[in-house]
């Protein structure tokens, strides 16, 4: 009788702890998620710095200080998505779900930049007096809301991870299905880059990321002092994305655009973690640089497009909003054609050695483009030495004058069968002249 009880006992505990067999195993997926994500946010964090030499261990000595902190950042946003990897709330939400949670999670977005513009107008208006007691009840909403935007971006950024990964998966970029690298972002304020070129010719001889939060007159005596000791000519621009391992993307309610950049950081990740020659020559390689930021820009465009059409096919063709948009742009002005003629006349000074007639010239024009309501700050060597490596346009990129890297880039799309035979062929290019012979040999 008792050997019976027991007998019943043990089959009772075997059969009430089969769902947690279920349970643990689901676990075990997790936890081997995490490592693998792990691995990867170790291998693939890169600093996108150039070799140590003279000029930027001085560089680095000037900018003691004002540099951003990627490690640190890094070591924040890793333990972010690694913790979460363990739960993953975002598994059980139905597709359904996952949408209108995104779309909730962008329209706070869009609410919470309205509240700081509102309470911007409060603290500047000369009218009232106690712009802290006038702006208190919204300040009191916008603290809320940014509360509850906090506790909601892990699962918001996992759920875009995974939609814009539906369509890499789709173009054979996944192993056992998970897409490899795994695509993973962080939404955050970005960093300004400072990029440097030569003054006789436009070519990007090195970059910095600063720390966040300069002020506009900070970013200029930057660049006056790299202009002065190295004899160079230098920006402080904005970024659109930076591709850390997760990638930096800003909180923006654009969402189109925030999977077409989401996307187009994950290429520079591949490309990496392929040890493709135009990854790991990024850096030192003018040529490498630019095959490799059209093809991103290629990437983002057809991406966004197909996520967009899958999920959100409420929006519009167009972009619902861009980071580098002219709000006051004179509409009648084509600033394509005259940017690329500006670049086309400061190739041409540059190469007969006028120096000082093509800074003056680039000059004259930004005042030009200035009045049509294109605000740009500086206009130089450096700005067509960072704007022109992305030259995904058809018919060249207006920075990008006559370089024939991004049109045969483009002529590579056009003959590759599919997206992601495309970006393996790219992965596989040694440089412009490989590149140059294998659209000559089809």
């Amino acid at each position: 009788m008792m050997w019976a009880d027991c007998e019943r006992a043990v089959k009772d505990l075997w059969i009430a702890s089969r769902p947690s067999w279920r349970a643990a195993r689901a676990w075990l997926r997790r936890v081997l998620r995490v490592l693998i994500a792990g691995g990867l946010l170790l291998s693939l964090l890169r600093f996108e710095v150039p070799a140590y030499g003279d000029r930027d261990v001085q560089l680095d000595r000037m900018l003691a200080g004002r540099q951003f902190d990627l490690a640190g950042w890094w070591v924040g946003a890793a333990l972010a998505k690694l913790g979460y990897e363990l739960t993953a709330p975002h598994d059980s939400m139905t597709d359904r779900d996952q949408i209108a949670f995104v779309q909730a999670y962008m329209r706070d977005v869009a609410e919470f930049k309205r509240l700081v513009n509102q309470i911007e107008i409060v603290y500047a208006d000369p009218n009232i007096a106690n712009a802290a007691e006038a702006s208190a009840a919204l300040r009191a909403q916008r603290d809320a809301l940014r509360a509850s935007l906090n506790a909601r971006q892990d699962i918001a950024e996992a759920i875009l991870q995974e939609q814009v990964q539906s369509v890499l998966r789709e173009e054979g970029f996944a192993i056992g299905g998970q897409v490899m690298p795994p695509l993973r972002f962080r939404f955050t304020e970005l960093p300004d880059l400072l990029v440097v070129s030569r003054r006789d010719k436009i070519e990007r001889i090195a970059s910095r990321e600063l720390t966040t939060g300069l002020a506009l007159e900070e970013k200029a005596r930057i660049e006056d002092a790299v202009d002065r000791r190295f004899n160079v000519s230098s920006l402080v621009t904005p970024i659109g994305g930076l591709g850390a391992y997760p990638t930096m993307l800003p909180e923006t309610p654009a969402l189109k655009w925030v999977l077409g950049v989401a996307a187009h950081e994950w290429v520079h990740n591949y490309l990496l973690f392929v040890l493709s020659p135009v990854g790991l020559n990024f850096l030192s390689d003018s040529e490498a640089r630019t095959i490799n930021e059209t093809a991103a820009v290629i990437v983002e465009r057809e991406v966004r497009e197909r996520v967009a059409q899958k999920y959100y096919p409420e929006l519009q063709a167009s972009l619902t909003a861009d980071v580098r948009a002219h709000p006051g742009a004179d509409g009648s002005f084509d600033f394509r054609a005259e940017m690329r003629q500006t670049r086309l006349r400061v190739d041409e000074l540059l190469a007969q050695g006028k120096i000082e007639e093509a800074e003056a010239y680039m000059e004259q024009r930004r005042i030009l483009f200035v009045q049509h309501g294109y605000l740009i700050r500086k206009l130089n060597q450096a700005y067509f030495a960072f704007h022109g490596t992305y030259n995904a346009d058809p018919g060249g990129s207006p920075a990008a004058g006559k370089d024939p890297v991004g049109p045969a880039v483009q002529e590579l799309r056009r003959r590759s069968p599919s997206l992601g035979a495309f970006l393996r062929e790219i992965a596989t290019v040694r440089d412009f002249a490989d590149l140059q012979k294998r659209l000559a040999d089809r």
